[in-house]
Formats: structure tokens, sequence, C-alpha cells
């Protein structure tokens, strides 16, 4: 068997297993392969507006935790006016979103949603939500959780005299809390949420009534002045219907275990399965500089489950595709796997351009990353900033030439001037106020020196010509890289089908056998293709 039909035969068995495994959990699944849906599975879409006032504006939106029965997918940020920023996996403790004005967008106006699923009745937690699970309910270390806080006057005289007025003679901490819990849930009255300022629990004392969040604090401060360790819990009661808020909940550590209180609504010991967890602490879901204006709200929608579609429940081949599904990884991991997904796909058109088309770049797996890099930037201003870097490091490297160095010991040095490069840029456009500083990070250092050595070699072997036409080359591969891997129904297909990367290997083998004329060559010598004009004597 010749390399060719071995490619051809290997490329068709990758090609049908491909298929055949979309197409069986297709027919296992149904629609929900595309969103694995449950009765407790919800869809929350959590919009926020405002106005920024700067360059350097700053909006932070808090996120739901994926711990215990609690899980989170699909999550998805969307604003024409600024970009997000996730967590990554290595930081999967930081549970926000941080979104900065996206270049060349005016100051006014602005738009961000996020988006996720959540099920609140996950029945196979990963290690990582039992770990995160166990360290957010431990046993509180001694002597926390029972200070006074900014808006939690727990050492008020006020507060003192009520707390000692509700627990008199009452000793076990299990009465003692029971007793403050009913005080504010029956004799503080409720008030619905609004955007004014936040009162603190001595406010809400004072006024015999408060919206959750403020009869929350008052239970907290009434909690702590008895010795009882208590913490807010901020996140959202989950119920179709109309657009809802924030909802701000206690818990109270009491008999060595956490007790989820909810003064708001009337419950003692425990809260429902629908209460998602974002935050723990006085901590708003909100937050920045430079904006104004602020104002969120959350649409909470029910997806339909069709019984009959993809099989019986109770399936245990369905259980086991479960467990294996990218949907069950933390939403930090989910990040990751997408752009790991993606990175083949970018290696794939690398090779279409190369082999089939004939454009040069600078090395194989340079275009690619850098074309990842530029759809994380979203914009023209960030393919100009690592241009400009490139044709800098261009000219040092002439310059570093004149020493007659050894070819690592020069590359060492190239990674410092780069660096320093780097640095002086950040300074400088510290000091105009300029964006740039935002894409710096998001360029290989290895890679950017790596590709200005390869302009260096290329400009010295076959000329200036030559080496900018090949700088150029690598900016089509890299920006078209950008624009075909931001497709969102690209990335959604990659995350719900990985098996098409069978299909892309596929495609890669045959690519790789491929030795006819490319396109460009095609392009060059079209003069002998024309066929010669016979006269007729």
């Amino acid at each position: 068997m010749s390399r060719t039909t071995l490619c051809v035969v290997t490329a068709a068995l990758l090609s049908l297993v491909s298929i055949g495994l979309m197409i069986g959990r297709y027919r296992l699944f149904g629609d929900q392969v595309k969103v694995p849906l449950g009765p407790g599975t919800w869809k929350v879409s959590f919009l926020i507006q405002g106005k920024t006032t700067g360059s350097d504006a700053r909006l932070i939106t808090g996120l739901p935790l994926d711990f215990g029965r609690q899980h989170i997918w699909k999550e998805d940020c969307r604003s024409s006016e600024l970009l997000p920023k996730p967590p990554d996996a290595k930081h999967p403790e930081r549970h926000h979103v941080l979104w900065s004005a996206r270049a060349g967008s005016a100051r006014g106006p602005f738009r961000a949603l996020y988006q996720f699923y959540c099920s609140v009745d996950f029945h196979s937690p990963t290690a990582s939500m039992s770990r995160m699970a166990r360290a957010l309910y431990a046993a509180p270390e001694p002597g926390t959780l029972l200070d006074s806080e900014p808006r939690v006057e727990s050492s008020h005289a006020e507060i003192t005299s009520l707390a000692h007025q509700l627990t008199a003679g009452l000793d076990e901490p299990p009465d003692r809390m029971k007793a403050l819990y009913q005080y504010v849930a029956q004799e503080i009255a409720n008030e619905p949420h609004t955007t004014g300022p936040a009162l603190t629990a001595l406010d809400c004392l004072r006024n015999g009534s408060g919206n959750a969040d403020a009869k929350s604090r008052l239970l907290v401060a009434l909690c702590r002045n008895r010795g009882i360790p208590a913490r807010l819990v901020t996140g959202l009661a989950l119920k179709q219907g109309h657009e809802q808020n924030a909802h701000t909940w206690v818990e109270a550590w009491v008999n060595h275990h956490w007790q989820s209180l909810c003064p708001f609504y009337h419950h003692l010991g425990r809260v429902p399965a629908s209460y998602v967890v974002f935050e723990f602490g006085d901590v708003p879901l909100v937050r920045g500089r430079e904006i104004r204006d602020v104002s969120y709200a959350f649409l909470v929608e029910k997806p339909e489950v069709d019984a009959g579609q993809g099989g019986g429940n109770d399936s245990t081949l369905r259980h086991l595709v479960n467990r294996l599904s990218l949907f069950a990884l933390p939403p930090a991991e989910q990040r990751l796997v997408e752009f790991l997904l993606l990175l083949p796909i970018a290696a794939m058109m690398v090779c279409i351009y190369r082999n089939v088309i004939g454009l040069e770049s600078f090395g194989t797996f340079a275009p690619a990353l850098v074309g990842l890099a530029f759809r994380d930037l979203g914009s023209l201003p960030g393919i100009l900033v690592f241009l400009s870097i490139v044709l800098a490091g261009w000219l040092m490297r002439k310059a570093l030439d004149h020493f007659h160095l050894l070819q690592v010991p020069r590359k060492s040095i190239m990674l410092s001037l780069v660096v320093i490069l780097l640095i002086s840029a950040i300074v400088a456009a510290n000091l105009n106020d300029l964006p740039a500083t935002k894409y710096i990070s998001l360029f290989p250092m290895v890679i950017l020196t790596g590709m200005i050595e390869r302009f260096w070699t290329l400009e010295t072997e076959d000329g200036a010509s030559s080496s900018f036409k090949t700088l150029l080359g690598t900016l089509i591969i890299a920006a078209s890289i950008s624009l075909v891997l931001s497709l969102h129904a690209l990335v959604r297909h990659m995350f719900r089908y990985p098996e098409t990367l069978g299909l892309i290997m596929a495609g890669q083998l045959l690519i790789g056998r491929y030795t006819g004329y490319r396109l460009s060559e095609l392009f060059r010598f079209r003069d002998f293709l024309d066929e010669p004009v016979v006269s007729s004597q």
C-alpha cells in the first residue's frame, strides 16, 4: 500500500468514526446534545447597563459558583462596548468577569450581557465541585465572622440592646439563632428592592422595614453580637417570571455546620435548592470605576424538556456519556477546553494557506497563536500594536548584528530587548492614557522574538521585499484565523461535538500528501497556461 493510499484510507476511517460518534450522540440525546437539560436546569440572563466616563473604564460582575450540587455551564459574555475577561482555569477562585472598554469605543452608554445555564440538582458533582464545597462550608476560624463591618454594625448599642433582649434566658446558640431570626422575619416588614443607597443593619432596625439585603444584614449583626458566626450570601432565587434582582440571605455557624436563613422569604435552617450562590460576604454583584448610572436585572427562564427525546433518562449509557461530557467540567476549564479545541482549526488553516494557496509565513504555528491572540483582542488596534512591536524589534535586531554574536546568546539578548520594548510601551501608554497595554500581554514574547529573528534572517538571505511579503502573509493568515474562530456557531459546534477533531485530522492528512500546484503558483505562471495561438497558413 502506497503512502498516499494509506493517508486516504486513514482519513476516511477518521471521518467515519467522527461522523458516527456525532450521529450516535445525537440519536441518544437529541437536541439535548446542545444543552443538557433536566428538571433542575435554568437559563439565566444577567444584563448590566450604564455609562462609561473614561477611557480606562472597568466593570466587575460576579459569577455564580460551581460547587456542591450547583453546576454552571455554557457561559457567554457579550458587549459591543466592553471587552470581557472571565477567570481562567489557573484562577477559578476569581468569581467575576472583568469588563474593560474596547479600543476605539466612545465614552457613553454601554450594555453587557452575561448568560449561563445552571443545574441546581446536579446528581454527580465533580471532584472540583466537591472540593470547593468542602472549602466554602468548612468551620470558620476562631474569632472570625464576629466583628462589625461598614454596613453590619454588630457592636452598636442599639443592636446590642435588642440582641440581649431577644435572647434573654436562652443559653444555647440554636435557640438564640432561632429567636433572632423570628424577630427579623416577623417584626421587620419587607420592602421592595430599589437602586438607591444600600440600607445598613442599623437603618433597617430603625425603619422597622427593609429589603432582603437590609434584613439579612440586620440578622447577621444580631447573630454576631451574640457570639454566633454569621455571613451574608449573595445570589439569585431562581423563579420563572418577570425580571428579578439579586437576592441576599444569611448563613450562621450553629451545631458545627452552616445553617441557611432567609428572613425575607421565611426560610429557617435551609433555603430552597433554587437559590443560586454568587458571592459570600457583603459584596455587590456589579461594581467598577469610571462608570455611572449602573443598573442591572436578571431574566430567569425554564427550558422545556422533552421527556421522550433521546431515550430514557435512566439509561446507563446516557449517565456515562453525561459524566464524560465537556459540559460537566467547571466553567473555567470549559473555557480552557474551548480554546484548545480551536487550536487544531487554526493549524488546519495554516496548512491550507501554506500548502494549498502558497502563502508564506513566519513559522508554522506562530500565525495560529497570533490569530488566537487577535481573536481575544477583537479589534484592529491590536493588530497595529503587534505590527509595531515586530518592526521595532526588527530595527533592534539590525543594530545587534554588528556584534556578531553566537545564535543562543543573540536570541537571549533579543528576548531581553523585546521585554524592554514592551515595558517601555506600557509606561508610554500609561503616561498618554492610551489603551495599548491591554494588548501587549496577549502576545507571547518567545513567539515575538522568534518572528523578529526570522524576519531578519529572511531579509539577509532574500532581501527586504521578501521579508515584508512574508510578514504580510503572516498577518493575513493570523487575521483570517481570528475572523473564523470568532464565529460563535463554530465555537458552539466544537464544544458540542469535540469528535469533529477527527474530521480536522483527516483533512490535515490529505493536505499532507498534496503535491500539486499551489494557487499562487498558478497565478504566477498563468502566462504558460495560455494555449498558443496557431496561425493557419
